[in-house]
């Protein structure tokens, strides 16, 4: 046992059992006490997530009031309140009575399969659901849930060699995903890495959520690391760790997928400490294929949007990666809010420099990428011109719980389009889009010009 970790038991058995501290003991204990109730506080305000029960977001204001229907070309079997999604978790897995998921131990091998979310409750029905996507009104929310999980194949976490001849289980997996993307409108994948304090439904379940907002046009995956359900771990460090190391799997599920799927292109959505293992996979991924050059890893890879949605990375991190990662995909896309408490908290209790997500960054990031020419970087301010809206976007969740932000990541995961093309309005500084007093029409008007009035 560690000295230090000597004196922190040794001071709290004194103090339970009514021994006299040293002075030095009584500095420990207090610094300890100061320290938990910060602790405390972060746990109240900050994470990714809650335990309560996952309902679906709120209507777009894409659609509010049916003015637009994603839903509308959708085949019978299709209008359903069960969605199904693919994912990868480097989970460990774990059994119950009832059903098989996964857990919060770390695996060395990645796990691949379906999963089955039911949207409302077991008799809900389809028009149901319909009336509540699309409309903007106070009713019940539909609660979410992971129903069924059927695993399809493993294979090691950190298999990064290219063009491998996959097992049959593997090729049964992908063959899944071609099959899907064969009958998609919107013949791309997209992947979702979640943050920290969350479980593997939840990333499954937010996973079906964009694809059934978008639609349910393109094939949702959940890549699925193995954080806790508790803030501590990762103010401790262990879910940073966690993160850290999940990015040679990230890595080879974007291999495999750009290898062996007729994916037209691969997006990936990370969000806040998704974003940890996003950037270090993509820059990583870049250092291993360094002999090529960016157009020939574009058309290898086929990354069509990467997105860092409220990022809890480092900014000086987060810059030593993104002109490797602008040279992969074809557009990269930072979120900020200027009022996001787990990335000030993350700022304020883990230390290092301003978050990648938090508007204390943003001049920072704004300057490099002018002054790298990085043109298909941009930053999406939700805070900017919030004086003019009435409103300012707020929270941590911000991205998919608020309709405004909601549309526009739903509608860029369905077109990969540029901002000028999503219903985005230029800041004064280069490379920073906001979200205009109109930006409601703007989004609707730009929807019916790009998909021509079909969804």
């Amino acid at each position: 046992m560690s000295a230090i970790n000597y004196n922190i038991k040794k001071t709290f058995h004194d103090y339970f059992w009514g021994k006299t501290m040293t002075d030095n003991q009584l500095k420990i204990f207090f610094s300890l006490k100061t320290l938990l109730i910060m602790l405390f506080a972060v746990y109240i305000i900050a994470g990714c997530t809650s335990h309560k029960t996952l309902t679906l977001m709120p209507t777009p204001v894409l659609y509010q009031n049916a003015d637009i229907d994603p839903f509308a070309h959708l085949s019978p079997e299709l209008k359903s309140t069960k969605t199904q999604v693919f994912y990868a978790t480097n989970r460990a897995p774990a059994f119950s009575k009832n059903k098989t998921s996964y857990g919060n131990r770390m695996d060395s091998t990645l796990h691949f399969g379906k999963a089955t979310i039911q949207m409302g409750a077991p008799d809900a029905n389809w028009d149901e659901l319909l009336n509540y996507s699309l409309y903007q009104r106070e009713t019940k929310p539909v609660a979410l849930t992971l129903e069924k999980v059927d695993e399809i194949a493993v294979m090691p976490a950190k298999y990064i060699r290219s063009n491998a001849n996959l097992t049959p289980p593997m090729q049964v997996f992908v063959d899944l995903i071609n099959i899907e993307l064969a009958m998609a409108v919107d013949k791309e994948i997209m992947v979702y890495v979640h943050g920290t304090k969350v479980d593997f439904d939840n990333s499954t379940i937010l996973t079906a959520e964009i694809d059934h907002f978008a639609g349910r046009d393109f094939v949702g995956l959940a890549f699925a690391w193995p954080s806790h359900q508790n803030i501590l771990s990762y103010l401790s460090g262990i879910d940073v760790r966690r993160a850290r190391n999940s990015a040679p799997a990230l890595q080879s599920l974007l291999i495999l997928l750009s290898e062996h799927t007729i994916a037209e292109h691969i997006n990936v959505l990370s969000y806040s400490a998704g974003g940890k293992i996003a950037s270090r996979a993509l820059f990583e991924m870049r250092q291993i294929f360094s002999d090529m050059d960016s157009k020939v890893l574009k058309e290898k890879f086929r990354l069509g949007s990467v997105v860092f949605a409220a990022a809890d990375v480092e900014v000086d991190k987060f810059l030593e990666r993104i002109s490797a990662i602008s040279e992969l995909a074809d557009q990269v896309v930072i979120t900020i809010s200027d009022d996001d408490n787990a990335l000030k908290a993350a700022k304020r209790f883990m230390g290092g420099t301003f978050r990648a997500g938090s508007s204390k960054a943003e001049k920072i990031e704004e300057d490099f990428i002018v002054s790298h020419h990085l043109s298909n970087v941009e930053i999406i301010d939700v805070s900017f011109g919030q004086k003019v809206r009435g409103f300012d976007i707020t929270g941590h969740h911000y991205w998919y719980r608020h309709p405004w932000m909601s549309s526009d990541i739903i509608f860029l995961m369905r077109t990969n389009l540029p901002p000028h093309r999503r219903g985005l309005s230029p800041a004064e500084m280069e490379g920073i889009w906001y979200l205009s007093l109109d930006y409601p029409e703007k989004i609707k008007m730009a929807a019916e010009l790009e998909l021509k009035g079909k969804w």
